[in-house]
């Protein structure tokens, strides 16, 4: 028999990529990928957190050169001995429970509508999404001039009808509802597109189906739609739980500041009044860390009431 054929041999790779692989862990990589985000987290999101927790336990002095003191809690006795503490805790939960209908379930139906019209839908999504890309300084100022009682388009056109009416954001209990009614219709737009992101995962077989088999509309809607919906509709009430507040701001210090008789400020506000206008940045970030605070709980609350109750696709 002749001689047999040596096997082929397994090339391994070069002594060059050996070198790297045993130079670099196979973590560095990803870490690579991930470094800018983290610096920029870093930077931009925990430090600030990290010397806002420190300014609020210290009297920090604006003028160069002077040290600042450690006060511990003193700080935060002051923001909640506020007078202006009360209003402002009582006007915050009042926009956050009034935003709950207006922001996270009025555009429930208005994206059902917008989805069982199909593609004769884009135009009205256009239109109704518009709002948002417009600046609130701009919205603010524009409903500032409309209800001017000297000559704003709406006294105007309800004079001639006979309806006498004064301005809303002199009143303590109108103007709040001008501000929660401004910031709803300022972001339905992108919550409604949201929920059509939702809905646009739920296959219409089933729908058709639930028809044939006799359901209603209403019964589609709560049997079908609804639960399929959940996730979408948790994402939405915690990210109007977050960012109500911050939405409000730019509308209540351009329309009232804080007015009338303190009506319409709330706690974001009173931290912007104590740090940027008394210039107690203490008191300012002893506010912001009770606020960030309270709006922890309040979101970990709303996770372990609805999100056992939430069912996600695998």
């Amino acid at each position: 028999m002749g001689a047999s054929r040596p096997e082929a041999l397994v090339l391994s790779p070069s002594t060059e990529e050996g070198r790297r692989a045993r130079r670099f862990p196979p973590w560095t990589a990803p870490a690579l990928y991930l470094a800018p985000m983290v610096v920029l987290l870093a930077l931009f999101t925990y430090w600030p957190l990290i010397h806002t927790v420190w300014l609020s336990v210290v009297k920090w002095s604006l003028v160069p050169g002077r040290p600042s003191v450690f006060v511990g809690a003193d700080n935060f006795a002051a923001v909640v001995a506020s007078p202006l503490f009360e209003a402002a805790a009582w006007n915050t939960a009042l926009y956050l429970v009034a935003s709950i209908p207006l922001k996270v379930i009025l555009p429930i139906p208005i994206a059902v509508f917008l989805w069982s019209l199909g593609p004769r839908g884009h135009v009205y999504r256009t239109v109704l999404f518009l709002p948002t890309l417009i600046s609130f300084v701009v919205v603010s100022v524009v409903v500032l001039w409309l209800l001017n009682p000297m000559g704003g388009h709406v006294p105007t056109l309800l004079r001639m009808v006979g309806i006498a009416m004064g301005n809303p954001l002199t009143d303590a209990h109108a103007a709040i509802w001008v501000v929660i009614g401004l910031s709803a219709w300022k972001v339905m737009g992108f919550h409604v597109l949201i929920y059509l992101a939702g809905l646009a995962s739920i296959p219409r077989d089933n729908i058709e189906a639930m028809r044939i088999d006799g359901a209603s509309d209403w019964q589609v809607l709560r049997d079908l739609i609804w639960p399929l919906l959940a996730p979408t509709t948790l994402f939405v009430l915690i990210s109007t739980i977050i960012f109500t507040l911050q939405q409000t701001f730019t509308p209540i210090d351009i329309l009232t500041e804080g007015g009338p008789q303190n009506g319409t400020t709330n706690l974001f506000y009173l931290v912007y009044q104590l740090a940027m206008r008394s210039f107690d940045v203490g008191q300012g970030a002893a506010g912001t860390v009770m606020l960030f605070a309270g709006l922890l709980v309040l979101i970990w609350a709303k996770f372990r009431l609805l999100d056992r109750r939430v069912e996600y696709d695998r």
